[in-house]
């Protein structure tokens, strides 16, 4: 089930360039106008303890006009100010995800701060990650302003301080959704799957191997490489023969990890929004979903989206059969044979594999 938070990311996917960056954003900014909360942080993350703190104010994507030794305007992603006993209080939080620091964007942030260091406040820039992304500290700390580097998977842990509130658990949610809650620890589970690695490859391979990469070579044309069966657990959390069709559509089948129990074994033909032919693809789809209803098909929401139509069954219903590789096998061989009257019903919506 989608949170709340990616049903309205989904709305707006397209409208920035970085929305997903862009929209976690304006999700975590309401939490920080919370005095106990935004004293915790500063306190977890800027190892400064400020008991008393008043004035709190909030922006995001604020533009500061560029300075004589600058390219471009700054748009720091979080801007926040405060005031305590001490005075006033300015950081800047610059969120990345899945991407690298702009040119010059943390230089040109600290050269902002210094003008409010040299105005009387106290300054500060946080870098916040998804991944290791290392900077020189030195080179954002000189002159007053402090720069701290923090990942995301660090703020979900802090945030479990605070799930009790309502708010807060769902933007744990839309972080968990976009997996921005990794462990850090190996579990008893996680283990015993590394101690068995070697063994649970070698029978996904055997799986897809055999009889049924036959099956998919004669159906669909020859798979890409096996090394596409790592990126595709890294990217989509599936184990999977993939084949590109040509014209943005590609067919796969194989182990479609979920957070089930059970993994499931699927089915599938994904199409792009650059499909030239998606038009008829689409009403072709869903013929072939009146005749073979086991099929889902989940249709586009609009002209830059992509869609996909399948079938899957939970490998727990393989588990009771005496060869659990040849039931699964026979069922995605069987299904791949109903995928297929779809190219055969269809040639001139172009079916050239390219491995």
């Amino acid at each position: 089930m989608q949170t709340t938070f990616k049903r309205l990311y989904d709305l707006v996917k397209y409208s920035t360039t970085n929305p997903l960056e862009d929209y976690l954003t304006e999700l975590v900014a309401p939490i920080f106008k919370n005095k106990k909360i935004l004293t915790s942080f500063i306190h977890k993350f800027m190892h400064k303890d400020f008991n008393e703190i008043d004035k709190i104010r909030v922006s995001t994507q604020k533009t500061y006009n560029k300075l004589i030794n600058h390219e471009t305007d700054s748009r720091p992603d979080l801007v926040i100010t405060f005031e305590n006993k001490k005075g006033k209080h300015i950081f800047f939080l610059e969120n990345k995800l899945g991407s690298g620091e702009g040119r010059f964007q943390l230089k040109r942030y600290y050269d902002h701060l210094q003008i409010h260091h040299s105005k009387g406040y106290f300054t500060y820039l946080l870098y916040v990650t998804e991944k290791y992304d290392p900077k020189e500290k030195n080179e954002y700390s000189a002159l007053g302003t402090q720069f701290h580097q923090i990942q995301w998977y660090q703020i979900y842990d802090w945030l479990q301080l605070f799930e009790e509130d309502l708010y807060i658990e769902e933007v744990m949610r839309y972080m968990e959704v976009n997996e921005l809650n990794k462990s850090r620890k190996f579990s008893p589970v996680d283990i015993n799957a590394l101690q068995n690695l070697y063994k649970l490859q070698s029978m996904l391979d055997d799986t897809l191997g055999g009889k049924l990469k036959h099956s998919f070579e004669l159906l669909f044309g020859r798979p890409m490489q096996w090394i596409n069966r790592a990126k595709q657990l890294r990217d989509y959390n599936r184990y999977v023969l993939f084949s590109d069709q040509s014209d943005w559509k590609f067919v796969g089948c194989g182990f479609w990890f979920t957070d089930d129990e059970y993994p499931d074994i699927s089915v599938f033909l994904e199409v792009s929004a650059n499909c030239r032919n998606k038009d008829k693809l689409i009403k072709a789809i869903e013929n072939f979903c009146l005749e073979y209803p086991q099929w889902t098909f989940e249709g586009p929401e609009d002209d830059k989206d992509e869609f996909i139509v399948y079938v899957d069954h939970s490998l727990l219903n393989f588990l009771s059969e005496p060869d659990h590789i040849e039931s699964v096998q026979n069922y995605i061989i069987e299904r791949l044979e109903e995928l297929h009257t779809l190219k055969a019903k269809f040639p001139e919506l172009k079916w050239e594999a390219r491995g």
